[in-house]
Parts: structure tokens; sequence; C-alpha cells
């Protein structure tokens, strides 16, 4: 199917525009520049810190199962079908967020995801039941299809055309730690207190990201500019 997709993709054409003049810049004044975004945009901070908190906030996916496991006596079946539900929650629901967003706003639809992943969090923390796990991992499924097409949507509407690679580059490079560390810390919770104490710290950074999401001014009204092609950056 990723090899269908290319096929499609292949058929997409660049909408025409103003062409922007190449930028010859040293090594050095290309990471200055990223540390002058950085220092600048303080719209674009906020986002990377809800970011941040959204990773925090999605770690409790990764223990469902295991709890459940531990806790519900969850068996290979019954994991199987729970897994079914998340991925069948998360196609129906994509469509509907990306739409969402298109004609609202994906800041919005960002921390709809992280709160629905803070949701599917508490559902696990105050399960009585293995058959509460369905609804776990059905708000598990809303979650990520509201996290994953708003989130990259959201970075491609910061700053303005010529800067966008840089910004893109930043966001992706400076969550990459969290990505890699918050499941491993989620890890050591669950083995140093319990599985209940990660789940309920995935739910207080929901909470706190997206109060963040929502203190972020609207990218797309921000930083809207006439559309422009941008040619490539040469570094020296």
């Amino acid at each position: 199917s990723t090899l269908i997709s290319f096929g499609f993709l292949s058929q997409l054409r660049e909408p025409e525009g103003e062409v922007l003049s190449a930028v010859s810049r040293s090594t050095r004044q290309f990471w200055r520049g990223l540390g002058d975004i950085l220092r600048r945009d303080g719209n674009f901070r906020m986002f990377i810190g809800a970011r941040l908190l959204a990773q925090a906030a999605s770690v409790g996916t990764a223990f469902f199962t295991v709890y459940a496991v531990r806790h519900f006596a969850l068996d290979a079946g019954t994991a199987g079908v729970m897994t079914g539900v998340l991925l069948i929650a998360q196609l129906l629901t994509n469509p509907v967020f990306g739409w969402l967003g298109d004609r609202s706003s994906h800041r919005f639809t960002f921390a709809i995801g992280v709160l629905l992943a803070g949701g599917s969090a508490v559902v696990a923390l105050f399960a009585p039941s293995l058959e509460w796990f369905y609804l776990v991992f059905a708000l598990a499924g809303f979650a990520n299809a509201g996290l994953t097409p708003s989130i990259y949507a959201l970075i491609a509407e910061f700053g303005t055309l010529a800067e966008r690679p840089y910004y893109i580059g930043l966001a992706n490079t400076l969550v990459a730690p969290a990505t890699l560390l918050a499941p491993i810390i989620g890890g050591w919770l669950a083995d140093a207190v319990s599985y209940q104490a990660t789940f309920g710290a995935a739910a207080i950074t929901s909470i706190l990201a997206a109060g963040i999401i929502l203190l972020i001014r609207e990218p797309r009204a921000h930083y809207a500019e006439p559309m422009a092609v941008v040619v490539p950056v040469e570094i020296s």
C-alpha cells in the first residue's frame, strides 16, 4: 500500500507562486539563524513545549496492554480485538479531524487529541473491569487521529515561507529526545511506583499540554503571507 501511495504522490503538482531568490549562508550563519528563530518566536516555543508534553500525555498507550494482562488477565485473542478497536477508531476519525482542522483550526484539533490521550489514561486508571479497556483503546485511537495530522499541519503553518524549512527541522529535532525518553520514563515509573502513576502522569500532562496549545496564537493567521516558491538555501 505504501508503494501504491507513491503513485498518487507523483501526480501532485506544486502551486505556482513567486520565486524567492536563493541566499548563501555560512554554516555559522545557518545555526545562528535557527537560534534566532527560537529566541524571537515565543509562539513557536510554546508549540514545542506543548509537543513535549503531548509525548508524555500519549505514553499510556504503550502500557495499556501490559497493564490489562497483569491486572485483568487479558488473553491474546482479546488483546488482538482491542488493538483492532484502536486501529478502526483511528481510521474512522482521521478524516474527521483533518476536515475539522482545515476548516476550523489544527490548533484546536491538537488540543482535542491530547485531551483524548489523557482521557484514555484516566479510563485505564479507574477501569473496574477488562471490558472498560475497549473504551480505553477506542479513545487512544481517537487521540492518534487527532494528534498526528494536527501536529504536522501546524508545523507547516509556522514562519514565513522562506523560513518554514527551518521551523520544520527545529520542530522535529527538538521533540525527538522526548519521543525517545517518554516511554522509558513511563516504564520506569510503572516499575518503581505503579502503572496507575504512569497513567496519572499522562492525564496531568495532557491537561497542561492542552492549556498551552490554547494559548498559542493561530499560526495560519499570525504568519500569513502571499504564496511563494522557495529556492533551497546554499550553505558554504
